[in-house]
């Protein structure tokens, strides 16, 4: 099996300043020329790198049964796999359209089952502790995920000129380019949140929150995640600032009973991820359990022995 440190510094398979074959590398171009964000090509350049190295010979010249023994030897959770057998496929039709493959050979490769979890917002008592002792910028920080539902990446990315607080509609308008995707929205504010952003001291332009280490551009996403995380963590509380988000999804449906509407506010393309983040009401659902009939005759009687 070939192992980074015996790749050469300078040879003809390798080209693009991606560090993969050049074949690979061909591919991450016609990606970026897709238009497709700059962490999903990370993403794909560090897999298939992978794949490279655990081969015994140029990625387009791998069987099917190569494919399936590396599919095999992954020891991830079955998303993560179904993920990356997503991505291997991508490449691979690719290379059949560029002539450098006969064939797909992951079509047939096996895909895991990916259980379906049940949505874990931040609880109302946990989320009204952290705004009570989060500083003014994580607090911030946390009412554009529970209030609006912001992304690590939209609140990162988000400029000061794009937090409208005009008394008769405050929204914020999240950029194609400021968001997971290339699809702009309009998010509405709620009072609370329009005069929680008023209060939080930002610029009148420019990068709504600026980097703290005098560095030009946005904060970086992770960055943004990191602290939250951190945060949280270091009051108790076992939640994420992604779990906001499920929390702005999940009131929001529990309000209008629309989960198109909640699928629009959230920015996602297929309405089948806006029901990963919206949890229904155990109280509701225990109701619904409560108020089936029960035949008359039966009800109140003991079980019989």
């Amino acid at each position: 099996m070939t192992t980074l440190s015996l790749v050469p510094a300078i040879s003809p398979r390798y080209e693009g300043g991606y560090g993969v074959d050049k074949d690979v590398a061909r591919y991450l171009t016609h990606l970026r020329l897709e238009g497709l964000s700059d962490s999903t090509i990370g993403a794909r350049r560090l897999l298939l790198r992978r794949l490279e190295l655990a081969l015994p010979c140029p990625v387009t010249q791998a069987t099917p049964r190569m494919l399936e023994d590396w599919r095999a030897s992954l020891a991830f959770p079955p998303a993560t796999i179904a993920l990356y057998v997503s991505h291997i496929r991508c490449y691979y039709s690719w290379a059949v359209r560029q002539g450098l493959c006969p064939v797909n050979p992951a079509a047939a490769v096996p895909v895991p089952r990916k259980p379906k979890r049940v949505p874990r917002p931040i609880t109302e008592q946990d989320l009204m502790a952290a705004l009570r002792q989060a500083p003014a910028r994580i607090r911030a920080w946390l009412v554009l995920a529970a209030w609006a539902g912001l992304r690590a990446k939209e609140i990162a990315c988000l400029r000061a000129e794009d937090i409208v607080l005009h008394a008769d509609g405050p929204y914020i308008h999240v950029r194609w380019d400021a968001t997971k995707g290339i699809s702009e929205r309009m998010v509405p504010l709620c009072p609370f949140a329009a005069g929680e952003l008023a209060a939080a001291g930002l610029p009148s332009s420019g990068w709504a929150f600026r980097r703290m280490d005098g560095r030009p551009g946005p904060n970086m996403p992770h960055r943004v995640s990191h602290i939250c995380a951190d945060f949280l963590h270091g009051h108790g509380i076992a939640a994420t600032l992604h779990k906001l988000r499920h929390r702005f999804a999940t009131q929001s449906l529990k309000v209008s009973g629309n989960l198109r509407e909640v699928q629009e506010l959230l920015g996602h393309a297929s309405i089948t991820s806006t029901e990963v983040y919206t949890l229904v009401e155990v109280s509701a659902a225990a109701a619904t359990v409560a108020a089936l009939p029960v035949p008359s005759a039966l009800a109140g009687l003991p079980a019989a022995a």
